[in-house]
This record gives structure tokens, C-alpha cells and sequence, in this order.
């Protein structure tokens, strides 16, 4: 009768209990459900920004070498001869410390002249005849002779006393700027390539697996029969986007690897920014919550078993208290200054970390006054406005944090040169400069000071980063404020 007592007071435990299991598991399956769910969500997310972003780099480089050719070709319009020794010399220089790999003055009968003293005919082009007209032209693509690279011309019309006497012309070598795209974003995975609406590649780079699918030679919608499109997106109609100028991202596979395709038009003549990103990289900054979910999921497995002891053995409940850390800044939405210290040393010491790194420290000028003069809530507004501002400026994936007060830092992870940090910081800076705050007066501006120094020259934990920063930034401040300087280990300061 006693065993009898007991099964039935044991059935009576297994029951509720089994019930309790069943409604865990369920909860732990919809969580897990929802949670790849919101990771394709953001992996999608993350590829449709990244390619955003890269397609206006891309255009803002384009429109910085136009101006760069443009200001050079007003100099020489000023010169009487166009292809005097002054004017020849500088474009040698010019080529010889820029991107710009070659220069040549364009009479108007269509005859270049080279530094070189060779001569080239160019008169049957169009970008030649469309630089006459006044007009900023882009020629190309075509290979180039000197080092076989992918190169366009870039042509600037020469005005001397208001006539068009010239052009000057200036190829760009597009393979470099390929490699920068690829580079940037996803560690060099996958491929990125830029093709005009009949499907010509212009230039591209591509990683070992996919090296076969994307060649010069081959046209980009023909390879399209050499991967799986999905249901829903078909060859023909990629080529209506690319012909209509419209942006898109779905999934194909390739070799029985699954890939992200993203694309979106450059606004530059007819040619297409395009992205193919291996599903499991794009996905891999998010692998984390699945980590958090096994680990809750273990915890509720624990606490069952726990439970069931509990009621079984009539022993006290010990219970499980969670701490959640918060890591947000409440006025920003940045990462606080803790959790920025955390997650810049974290990569720092991680195996992800790869060549260099550039620390950034960005300070308000004169931000008490701002607050004295329109009071702490315009400042914290102001404050608001500027961390959107850097936001929009860097990647997703690069450390950005507010160390407080106006102090702001940003950790930009594998890049690809100092010189692409310094054109970063260039246009963070003027960025903010040209910003309009909408609660300060019109003739008030807000600028900032920056310091940089970069890992593994000048640190390689966030305090030696920190420190040699700060020490960039206080040259800035020392000097006038309103601009950035680089740590250098030979100055004293």
C-alpha cells in the first residue's frame, strides 16, 4: 500500500512536470525559431547597408577625382601654351602622387600630349567630345597599356579667357578601387563587381571560390546560369533591374554554398554596385545570440532537473538570479564607455583582428560654451546629433562609443590603409563642420577636434590606444582646434 502511495504521489510529480517540459520545450523552440529569424533579418540588414554604403564611397571617390581634374585643368587654363614645361611637369608630378596613373593635355583637334612628349589621338572618343561641349566626362572602361589594369578617363574642359581650349584627360585605375570595395566589408569574402545594364563587367574582386564565376571576358548574366537562383528570381529578371536601375537582394547557391546577391545602381553613367556575400559570413557577427540561446536553453534544461530533485527529494529550491549588464549610453544610444573599453580590447585581442586599426577620438569644441549659451538641453541635442552623424560615417561593424560627456571614440576594424582612415576622419570632420544643428543659431557652427593613432604602431591594448590618441588630440586643440591630427612617435608633445 506504501508503494502504491508512492507511485501514485510520483505520477502525480511526473505529470505537471511533463506538462511544465512540453511547454519549455515549445517556448525554447519558438525562441530558437524567432531567433533565426532575426538573424537572416539583420544578416539581410547588415548587406543591404554595407553595399549602401560602398556604393556612395564609391561615388564620393569618383567626385573627388572630378574635382581634382577640374582644379587642375582651370590652373592650366591659365597658361598661355597648354603644353608648356610648366603645365607638362605638373601633370607628371600629379601622376606621379595620386591615384591618377597617367595625364595628357587633349588639343582641340583631338591630339593628346603626354609628359612623356608622346602623342595619342583621342578625337574619335566621346568622352573627348563631350568635355568640348563644357561638360565633366567619364571614357571607358578599357586596359590598360602600361599595366594592364582596368582604367576609365576622367576629362575636364581647359577654359582660357572663358573659351574652351582643351581638355585635359586622366585615367583611373578601377581595379584598385575594386579591391578597396571587397576589401572593406566581410574580411575580402565573397565578390563584389561592377557591371553596366548589358551585363559588362567594368572591374571586380572575388575571393578563391568564386574566382571562376566573375572574369572580364564573361558577362555577368550569362554566369547567372552557372548558380541557383531562387524561385522567386530569375535570370531575366536581373537583367530588368539592371536595365531599370533597380536594387534587390535574394539568395542563390554556388557549388552548394549559399550566398547573398545585393545590388544598387552607382548613379554613375549605367553601372551597377554588386555584392555576393557567403550567407554564413554575412551572418557571422550575429552568431552570438545562438550562443546566448544554448545557453539559456542549457539553463532551463538545469533548472527543470533542479526542480524535479526539489519536489522528489523535498529539498529547498536554490535559486538562479541573472544580471544584465547594461551596455547602452541612455542619451545616445552608443555603446557606454565601459562596454566601448570592453569591446575595442576584446577585437584587439581577438583572432578576427587583421593588420590595421585605426583608434579615433573625436572631442567638442568648446562645448561648455555651447551649454552656457543655450542651456544643457540644446547640448544634449547637439550631442544626439553628432553621434547620428558618426553613425552614418562608419561601419556597422566598427566600435563606436561615447566615453562621455562630449568625448567621443570609434575603433575602425581591418582596414585596408592608413589613407582610407585619414579620408574617413576627413569626412567625418567636415561632416560635422558643415552640419546644420538645428537648435543653435545661424551663424553658429559646431566643429570638433580629432585624434588618431593606429594598432599595432602605436598600441596594442585600448589604453596605449587611448593614450597616444589623446596626445593627437591635444595637438589639435594646441593648434586652433577644428581639424584632426595623427599620432607621430617623433614629436614630442
Amino acid at each position: 500500500m506504501q508503494n502504491s502511495n508512492k507511485n501514485s504521489n510520483s505520477k502525480s510529480y511526473f505529470l505537471p512536470m511533463g506538462i511544465f517540459l512540453v511547454f519549455v520545450l515549445s517556448i525554447t523552440l519558438v525562441f530558437f525559431i524567432c531567433v533565426f529569424r532575426d538573424i537572416e533579418k539583420n544578416a539581410q540588414k547588415t548587406v543591404v547597408s554595407n553595399i549602401g554604403h560602398q556604393a556612395q564611397n564609391f561615388q564620393n571617390i569618383f567626385d573627388q577625382h572630378f574635382q581634382y581634374v577640374e582644379a587642375i585643368a582651370q590652373y592650366m587654363g591659365v597658361q598661355d601654351d597648354l603644353t608648356d614645361e610648366r603645365n607638362l611637369s605638373l601633370l607628371t608630378a600629379m601622376a606621379e602622387n595620386s591615384s591618377m596613373s597617367r595625364m595628357l593635355i587633349i588639343d582641340p583637334d583631338g591630339t593628346g600630349y603626354y609628359p612623356s612628349g608622346d602623342q595619342q589621338y583621342v578625337g574619335d572618343y566621346e568622352f573627348f567630345h563631350k568635355a568640348l561641349t563644357g561638360e565633366l566626362s567619364l571614357g571607358g572602361p578599357f586596359e590598360s597599356n602600361i599595366d594592364g589594369k582596368q582604367c576609365m578617363v576622367l576629362a575636364a574642359p581647359i577654359y582660357h579667357n572663358g573659351e574652351i581650349v582643351g581638355v585635359l584627360g586622366a585615367s583611373c585605375n578601377l581595379s584598385t578601387l575594386g579591391d578597396m570595395l571587397l576589401e572593406d566589408n566581410y574580411s575580402g569574402s565573397g565578390c563584389v563587381l561592377i557591371a553596366n545594364s548589358a551585363g559588362e563587367v567594368i572591374t571586380y574582386n572575388v575571393d578563391e571560390k568564386m574566382s571562376e564565376l566573375i572574369t572580364y571576358d564573361t558577362n555577368f548574366f550569362n554566369q547567372l546560369y552557372n548558380v541557383k537562383l531562387p524561385k522567386e528570381k530569375s535570370r531575366n529578371q536581373v537583367m530588368k533591374d539592371f536595365t531599370e536601375q533597380d536594387n534587390d537582394l535574394f539568395q542563390f547557391t554556388y557549388r552548394k554554398n549559399q550566398y547573398y546577391m545585393a545590388y544598387q545602381p552607382l548613379e554613375l553613367e549605367d553601372w551597377m554596385l554588386c555584392y555576393m556575400v557567403p550567407r554564413s559570413v554575412a551572418r557571422s557577427s550575429y552568431q552570438f545570440i545562438l550562443r546566448y540561446g544554448f545557453v539559456l536553453c542549457a539553463a532551463l534544461i538545469l533548472g527543470m532537473s533542479a526542480l524535479l530533485l526539489t519536489v522528489l527529494l523535498s529539498t529547498n529550491r536554490t535559486q538562479t538570479e541573472l544580471l544584465e549588464m547594461g551596455q547602452s549610453d541612455l542619451l545616445t544610444g552608443m555603446l557606454n564607455k565601459k562596454s566601448t573599453e570592453e569591446m575595442i580590447q576584446q577585437w584587439l585581442d581577438s583572432e578576427q583582428r587583421i593588420g590595421l586599426q585605426a583608434f579615433v577620438m573625436i572631442d567638442i569644441d568648446h562645448f561648455k560654451e555651447v551649454n552656457d549659451t543655450y542651456g544643457h538641453a540644446v547640448g544634449d541635442e547637439i550631442l544626439k546629433e553628432v553621434s547620428d552623424i558618426i553613425r552614418q560615417e562608419f561601419r556597422e561593424g566598427d566600435v563606436i562609443g561615447r566615453l562621455g560627456g562630449d568625448e567621443f571614440c570609434i575603433l575602425m576594424k581591418n582596414i585596408v590603409s592608413d589613407t582610407n582612415a585619414t579620408a574617413k576622419v576627413k569626412m567625418l570632420h567636415q561632416s560635422i563642420r558643415t552640419h546644420k544643428f538645428k537648435d543653435i543659431g545661424d551663424d553658429d557652427r559646431v566643429t570638433c577636434s580629432i585624434g588618431v593613432s593606429y594598432a599595432p604602431m602605436h598600441g596594442n591594448s585600448f589604453d596605449e590606444l587611448y593614450h597616444t590618441a589623446d596626445l593627437a588630440l591635444y595637438k589639435t586643440k594646441k593648434g586652433g582646434r577644428d581639424g584632426f591630427n595623427i599620432y607621430d612617435s617623433k614629436v614630442n608633445y
